[in-house]
């Protein structure tokens, strides 16, 4: 009877979860991020790996967001649930997999994490890859923990092909999560070479999906190298005060991505994920005084610990890549740890303490997340644009933060980004294409052009101020629009050139 109550639980847990996640979710606002998954989905497969070959994620997702634009359009809407998608599923794994693996209680608060963590509400909606590569390692973990559990009865053929399946998603999807697969690729390699006359069977087994893994990834080998030759030369990741904070803290943050502050939202989220780590390092002492088995538990900190590792080496050794944001992509390995040791607990009263300040703290977070998503500003400089804007418009940027937004909704009128940075981004660019153009001067987003031109500054007029007025004269403007949903800041100038 306890059992079956359980599972009514959990099932609950997993419905409530579902609505939490989405109530934040219903919005088209986006931000350059998601404009560039927007822009980039439209175009076919082949282009899509050219371009994304460009850019510094792999093209998976980007493919992946294609079928979703030829199943419903340019919809940013689905896009965005398309993301929810994954970590509703992420979480309904608590019931399907982590429970038959580990247990009731650990199925439990898995998807209780799932779902109410309170960074797993804000990057749930997010059109980008994070949560669809959470979901991918989280698999790939389930699937090397499956294999080396059948190992003994020798069934473990099954498992170690989905295991493959995975490992390989994960390299194509984010970088973030093929250092993840590496990572558990060699620690499977490691057992199997250690009990090697056990596992003879199984180790060449195993070496045999290893070539068939590196075979599949050779394609994209000349985009890794042309992108960490980019990172090489400079990247706008930086180390400081700020990463020492937000990495540790990232699971209990409520910002999409914003400049970093030490306000009370980060304050909450730091001290939440030290007592959090406090907590797991007692029952962690605990279960060992009682000597239980909390490996599966400590394997997933190992993991999690050693892709930040990894990327912190990178990062003092070559060129910063280690960023909270990408984080996102081992949630899924961070809750499972997390719900094995919140399982450990024997006191009723502390796990429900626990939860219940966690789900103070999300609801506190999604709160936010609804009266930001909501808000009636994010959508009027999209509006305002689309009541006025004439077919054969020419609109110009030179920042592509909100210039990215405006061609991801108005692709059918064509674009110039004034690159005046310099930026090596013509190709990644051609992801807005062919509606957008990346030129390096006004000059030659004009010459040829007679008509009305709609400039977009962002916070300061500076591409007006700095724009050639010579036979041009202003119709309207400067018309300013600030948006809740990022921030972001328009100033709309319509000239007309004779």
């Amino acid at each position: 009877m306890k059992k079956t109550k359980l599972k009514y639980v959990h099932i609950i847990i997993i419905i409530i979860g579902i609505i939490f996640l989405s109530l934040s979710a219903f919005h088209s606002n986006i931000w350059f991020d998601e404009s560039y998954s927007v822009a980039i989905a439209k175009h076919d497969f082949s282009n899509i790996w050219k371009i994304t070959g460009n850019d510094v994620h792999p093209a998976l997702y980007y493919w992946m967001l294609h079928i979703v634009f030829i199943v419903f359009g340019n919809n940013i809407l689905a896009f965005r649930l398309f993301s929810v998608l994954a970590v509703v599923i992420l979480g309904i794994l608590g019931y399907t997999h982590i429970r038959k693996d580990f247990g009731e209680k650990v199925g439990i608060f898995f998807s209780f994490l799932t779902y109410f963590l309170p960074i797993c509400s804000t990057y749930s909606g997010a059109i980008r890859m994070y949560s669809w590569s959470c979901l991918f390692t989280c698999l790939l973990c389930i699937y090397a923990y499956r294999f080396y559990k059948q190992l003994k009865n020798n069934k473990w053929q099954k498992n170690l092909i989905i295991f493959g399946i995975y490992s390989i998603a994960c390299c194509y999807i984010h970088y973030y999560a093929t250092v993840t697969a590496c990572i558990v690729n060699f620690i499977l390699l490691i057992y199997l070479i250690k009990n090697r006359k056990e596992y003879k069977k199984a180790l060449y087994s195993f070496l045999i999906l290893a070539i068939i893994q590196i075979a599949l990834y050779i394609p994209w080998v000349i985009y890794l190298y042309k992108q960490l030759k980019h990172v090489g030369v400079g990247f706008w990741i930086t180390l400081g005060i700020n990463t020492l904070v937000e990495v540790p803290s990232f699971q209990f943050r409520r910002e999409l991505d914003t400049v970093f502050t030490f306000d009370a939202p980060t304050i909450i989220a730091l001290i939440s994920s030290v007592l959090m780590y406090i907590y797991i390092g007692y029952r962690i002492y605990k279960a060992k005084k009682e000597k239980e088995n909390i490996m599966p538990g400590i394997w997933g900190i190992i993991v999690y610990w050693a892709v930040i590792g990894a990327y912190l080496l990178v990062s003092y050794t070559f060129s910063p890549v280690l960023y909270s944001r990408y984080l996102f992509a081992i949630t899924g390995i961070y809750i499972f740890a997390m719900a094995f040791f919140m399982a450990k607990e024997k006191k009723t009263w502390v796990s429900v303490i626990i939860c219940a300040l966690i789900l103070a703290v999300s609801i506190w977070s999604n709160v936010n997340n609804i009266l930001i998503n909501y808000d009636e500003t994010n959508m009027k400089q999209i509006e305002y644009l689309k009541e006025n804007v004439k077919k054969d418009d020419i609109i110009i940027y030179s920042n592509i933060g909100n210039g990215g937004v405006i061609a991801a909704f108005f692709p059918e009128n064509k674009q110039y980004f004034i690159n005046l940075g310099g930026w090596d981004i013509i190709e990644a660019y051609k992801a807005y294409g062919p509606g957008m153009e990346t030129v390096s001067s006004y000059e030659e987003a004009i010459n040829n052009y007679t008509g009305r031109i709609w400039l977009i500054d962002s916070e300061y007029p500076d591409l007006y101020n700095n724009f050639p007025k010579e036979g041009i004269r202003l119709k309207e403007g400067p018309i300013k629009f600030e948006t809740k949903y990022q921030g972001y800041i328009y100033n709309f100038f319509l000239l007309e050139k004779q």
